[in-house]
């Protein structure tokens, strides 16, 4: 104790003589403390630049003094150096002094948590109260730009101002994963609120976050995210295991806007909804999942979402046979709405069930099909009507001596020869249709037929067409009679009728008397194929020519060149924008029917297309050719869409479309049904009411 006295003296009066403070104004102990503080401080600075650092910062407010590195952390080697360049110097006296002088004014200095021990870490912690000298220490210590790199925590302020580690071993590290940081007791008010409000931050993060969390097994590199487990989200009900409201947050404010509106209100916003949000809608509560339940609200949806189409002058008409039912009170629009997404799904991928009638004897040319019945013209000079939902065939119209042929309804074997193939070795629906021959018959190949609700017409190599009653058991009405070939390809509407034949020209009828009004001249080759829009035709012929005609005036209006071969088959949109073309050079091109312009090209399959049929409703183009291919593709863009290869034995002579199916025929002698809606539920619910779309069809 003598020593330290000794040696506080003699650093006292080296720190008076250089402050060069008056003894008048201070008590003798003030004024020996005051100036071992302040050559303290130097000698410090001069310790630490002379010896750690050969390169002191350049300004003043550079220098740092790290509380939480004290002297004691100092390694081994910087301890050394600094006693061999103090020792026996004037600078290490004034050192001896200002260290007892820290222990008799009893300045504590936090111990870091991972120091080596030192002399300073058996120093005991006095309790008695802060000295002049602490408070000079700590205004100091506070006004220098200290770089505090470890919190607090752990340490409380006692009476007398100095600090003590608290002993509770389960309180969290702070600042350590998801811990908010410690608040000290001596900062200012500032640097509370700002803790504090870290605090709530850190607090609703872990209420509201639950989904990324650290697993308590692995190690966690939270600088990289190494070691961080990501676990999905999920979705919580609103409802518990028993069926009661989960209690709610009363801090978020919830309006139920849908239980305040008005029901017809309410169900007039939710019907703007689409499905996969009407899904969603029904389970925010049982009160939305009842709104949800009304039939109009589906109803309004469906027609809204799958009525559109792509080149059509209106939207779809419910009951008009192409998807959409007519509007009853019975209808469950919800499941119809379903089974038009799932069958839409099945379009996508291609998944359609193939099936196979039989019963003609030679290549079918040509077909025209709707959701109940399939009417079919084949080389054997018959023409055959077949039940689409049973599949039969229910009624066969032809010359005599190929209706009562003895082969016509059974083969050698006795067994019926109208019947249906899901494989080459399993038979199906077998039927006996009923024969039909009437004075006016066809007495060569059928090529061409088309009907609607009361007329069909039938075109054939004898050069003349027939137009049958829809409404009276298919009886003839009236042949048609100009053309010197045979009469390949033939449309009609309200008004005309038109027709196209090997003999280079298209003739125009009156459909109500079936007088010839017009013959358009123009092509040098076969017209092969030939349709209507309004009052426009369209045409295609051997000579590779598109040509565009006014039926009223029979004049050439436009012609699309680009072909390089004889052209086989002609479409129109529906709307009549787009026409469709393609021949013996293998390409389909889409053509602007108001410019002439060539939009897209196809290059679409290895042998002659033979057959397009274009779904306006869809977009899409359905193709037939003769390397038995059949595909689709997308009218927007060109792509293909599907493929159907070898699905036929033989060439493809005729291939059409509708919402659901794809019928076609060739060669060989059988009728293909693609039907993509065979594994849809409730797909029957599509079908318009049945009213044959010709009357009594059987």
């Amino acid at each position: 104790m003598a020593d330290q006295f000794q040696s506080y003296t003699m650093g006292a009066s080296a720190g008076n003589r250089a402050t060069g403070a008056p003894s008048s104004h201070q008590s003798h102990d003030q004024r020996m403390r005051s100036m071992s503080l302040s050559n303290l401080l130097r000698n410090h600075k001069h310790a630490v630049f002379s010896h750690d650092d050969p390169h002191p910062p350049r300004q003043a407010h550079e220098v740092a003094i790290d509380d939480s590195e004290d002297t004691h952390e100092l390694p081994s080697r910087k301890r050394r150096v600094r006693a061999q360049s103090t020792a026996g110097t004037i600078k290490g006296v004034i050192r001896r002094a200002s260290l007892s002088l820290k222990g008799m004014v009893h300045v504590h200095r936090r111990p870091s948590i991972t120091a080596e021990p030192s002399e300073f870490n058996n120093q005991p912690v006095s309790h008695a109260r802060p000295t002049s000298a602490h408070h000079t220490w700590n205004r100091l210590r506070h006004a220098a730009p200290f770089r505090r790199s470890r919190s607090f925590y752990g340490f409380n302020v006692t009476d007398d101002g100095l600090y003590e580690q608290q002993q509770n071993p389960h309180m969290p590290i702070p600042a350590m994963g998801d811990e908010p940081p410690y608040i000290p007791m001596n900062t200012g008010a500032a640097a509370k609120a700002s803790v504090a409000l870290q605090n709530e931050y850190y607090t609703r993060q872990a209420m509201h976050t639950q989904w990324l969390q650290s697993s308590s097994e692995d190690s966690n590199d939270r600088e990289s995210g190494i070691g961080i487990v990501v676990t999905q989200p999920f979705i919580e009900s609103g409802l518990s295991d028993d069926g009661s409201i989960l209690a709610q947050d009363s801090n978020i404010s919830r309006v139920d806007f849908i239980k305040q509106l008005p029901s017809e209100l309410a169900i007039h916003v939710l019907a703007c909804l689409d499905a996969a949000a009407l899904a969603k809608a029904s389970v925010v509560s049982r009160h939305w999942n009842e709104v949800v339940c009304n039939q109009h609200i589906w109803r309004e949806s469906c027609l809204r979402e799958m009525t559109t189409t792509y080149a059509t002058s209106e939207p779809v008409k419910p009951g008009a046979g192409l998807g959409i039912p007519e509007v009853v009170p019975t209808n469950d629009w919800k499941q119809i709405y379903r089974a038009k997404l799932e069958l839409a799904q099945k379009w996508k991928e291609g998944k359609a069930r193939p099936m196979y009638l039989n019963g003609h004897m030679d290549s079918i040319y040509c077909l025209q099909f709707d959701e109940y019945k399939i009417i079919s013209g084949s080389r054997d000079k018959t023409i055959r009507i077949w039940d689409m939902q049973t599949l039969e065939c229910r009624l066969v119209i032809g010359p005599p001596e190929v209706v009562n042929h003895p082969m016509m309804l059974e083969d050698a074997e006795g067994n019926p020869t109208h019947y249906v193939n899901f494989s080459d070795s399993y038979r199906a629906s077998p039927s006996m249709p009923k024969v039909a021959s009437f004075d006016e018959h066809h007495k060569a190949s059928i090529l061409c037929l088309q009907y609607d609700e009361e007329i069909m017409v039938t075109g054939s190599s004898d050069s003349t067409c027939i137009v049958y009653d829809m409404r009276n058991g298919y009886r003839p009405i009236r042949r048609l009679t100009h053309h010197t070939a045979a009469v390949l390809d033939l449309a009609f509407d309200e008004k005309h009728i038109v027709t196209c034949s090997k003999d280079i020209s298209i003739c125009v009828w009156d459909r109500a008397t079936g007088n010839l009004l017009r013959q358009l001249r123009g092509h040098t080759g076969p017209v092969n194929a030939v349709q209507m829009r309004g009052n426009t035709i369209v045409s295609c012929s051997g000579d590779f020519r598109v040509k565009l005609w006014n039926i009223d005036t029979g004049r050439n209006i436009r012609e699309f060149v680009g072909h390089t071969k004889g052209l086989a088959c002609s479409q129109f949109s529906e709307d009549g924008r787009y026409v469709a073309s393609a021949g013996n050079d293998k390409v389909i091109r889409i053509w602007d029917a108001n410019t002439g312009e060539c939009v897209r090209e196809m290059r679409a399959h290895e042998n002659l297309v033979r057959s397009l049929h274009i779904d306006s409703v869809s977009g899409r183009l359905v193709s037939g050719s003769y390397d038995t291919d059949i595909k689709v593709w997308d009218m927007e863009t060109g792509r293909q869409l599907l493929d159907f290869p070898r699905w036929h034995a033989s060439w493809v002579l005729s291939a059409k479309s509708d919402y659901r199916r794809i019928v076609s025929t060739g060669q060989d002698p059988k009728i293909l049904i693609m039907d993509f809606g065979a594994e849809v539920e409730g797909i029957d619910m599509l079908n318009s009411a049945n009213t044959g779309i010709g009357g009594n069809i059987f």
